[in-house]
């Protein structure tokens, strides 16, 4: 029965454990990670276990929950006293008792799935709603006792209205900045997609490149070497997660030239590039008709107009010109077009993914405002329930009631305390006045054999003193 009383209550903050502990993690502050060592303390294993990071945070939860429901029991006995107070443990004690004749809700508040690490996880929003539940209960509690304590008067409620709107207002900011979080992420998901058709479609044609050296004997040229080695560098470009693309992806066009990730001589990726420019010339031809005039290669399963969104960035100057009207036309083999696109890409998305980490971090940040804000709530509906009760119109008698109250707890301690020493003194007493009694005839039984053995030495000793008879 006690088990089915509590769970309403362990349950929530269990779940506000899971929902601290992901945002703890998100911000880098705790880990769920856990390494086991041997006696010698060298580590044998190492694994990840939220529920255990959960624990010491659910028992901190709980003493900060048996605290706050003290507070929030002696607010009751400021605004009503004894009723006040039936009326607060009435209220505590409603989730366990509706639990207990079943018709508590039973809610999910831990997450479908943990992200270990997880920047930008805030989370279940259910495991999020016990905080923000703590959270009014103690700006609530705190405004109702500081008010009792301290002669706030009318005014602190006019003041508290400025700190209620600035939060109000900061809140609303957050709320727009939260709206503008996903702009940063599209446009990274954009580029990413992009770099990856890029490289899809330019490991296509330097596979059809490859297969046209083979088929005119030509596998040794410096240009089909390269559009051989060059297709599990495409490969890595097109399906690796962004942060490795950022990280190991190109960052000037010699990289994606190079030989099995080792660079090659400047003369090298010349004739690399220039065997490349020969090829679409042969492949897809173009006719000058006149000055100023020409006709391009029609498109066809070998000649295709690059799409602009791969044409989005000039090679570098090749024999001191640089292209600047490849993307008008058609070719076998867009390289001089696709690589210098995939070096800006690479930056583009180094940019955005910092970009996007920071909006990320900046949700735990929000997080921890909005726990905030849920105290300023709490106040706000205080100075409303003071109102309620004419806490500004009380005699001398009735204020400091917290103070009244703390008093007299202190007198109950203190004449609990000395019935208790009294209590103590007086068993005290009879223990020892058993041991001392057990003690004196403990002496005396020894003492009595001590007199009863010497009586015998005694009895001894005289009947060997005594004198023969005399002989007839």
């Amino acid at each position: 029965m006690l088990q089915t009383f509590l769970y309403p209550y362990v349950s929530t903050l269990y779940g506000a454990a899971w929902n601290i502990q992901q945002n703890m993690e998100g911000l880098g502050i705790a880990s769920s990670n856990f390494v086991q060592r041997d006696p010698q303390g060298h580590i044998v294993s190492s694994y990840w276990s939220p529920a255990q990071a959960a624990i010491p945070l659910l028992g901190m939860l709980a003493l900060c929950s048996l605290a706050l429901a003290v507070l929030f029991l002696v607010s009751g006995y400021v605004l009503g006293r004894k009723r006040g107070a039936m009326g607060v443990a009435g209220l505590l004690a409603l989730p366990g008792c509706l639990n207990l004749v079943s018709l508590w809700p039973m809610l999910r508040y831990l997450p479908d799935q943990f992200a270990i690490s997880g920047t930008g996880m805030l989370g279940a929003p259910l495991g999020f709603l016990p905080l923000l539940a703590l959270g009014v209960l103690l700006g609530w509690s705190i405004t109702i006792l500081l008010a009792d304590i301290l002669p706030l008067g009318d005014r602190f409620g006019h003041l508290y209205d400025h700190l209620w709107c600035t939060a109000g207002i900061v809140a609303a900011v957050f709320f727009v900045a939260d709206a503008g979080v996903g702009e940063h992420a599209k446009e990274l998901a954009e580029s990413q997609s992009t770099s990856r058709q890029a490289s899809n479609y330019l490991a296509r044609q330097t596979g059809a490149y490859a297969a046209w050296c083979e088929k005119h004997q030509r596998t040794s040229s410096a240009s089909c070497r390269w559009a051989s080695d060059v297709q599990q560098t495409l490969l890595d470009y097109a399906s690796a997660h962004v942060a490795i693309f950022t990280e190991f992806g190109p960052r000037t066009s010699t990289d994606i030239y190079a030989h099995f990730r080792r660079p090659l001589p400047p003369q090298e990726v010349i004739a690399i590039r220039r065997e490349i420019a020969a090829y679409n010339a042969a492949m897809c031809p173009v006719k000058h008709l006149a000055p100023g005039i020409s006709q391009l290669a029609p498109p066809s399963t070998v000649c295709l107009g690059t799409p602009s969104m791969y044409c989005t960035a000039f090679a570098d100057p090749l024999d001191g010109k640089v292209d600047k009207e490849h993307i008008g036309r058609t070719t076998a083999l867009a390289s001089e077009c696709i690589i210098p696109t995939l070096v800006r890409l690479r930056e583009e998305q180094q940019s955005l993914l910092a970009l996007t980490m920071e909006d990320k971090r900046s949700k735990h940040y929000r997080w921890l405002y909005y726990g905030f804000f849920c105290l300023v709530v709490g106040g706000k509906i205080a100075t409303s329930t003071m109102k309620l009760f004419s806490m500004g119109s009380r005699s001398r008698t009735e204020i400091r009631r917290t103070v009244q109250l703390f008093k007299d707890a202190t007198q109950m301690v203190w004449a609990a305390g000395r019935g208790t020493m009294r209590a103590l003194r007086r068993l005290w007493g009879r223990v020892s006045g058993v041991f001392t009694t057990a003690r004196s005839t403990t002496r005396r039984r020894r003492a009595q054999a001590h007199a009863r053995h010497t009586m015998r030495r005694l009895r001894a000793l005289t009947q060997r003193t005594k004198p023969a008879p005399p002989q007839p």
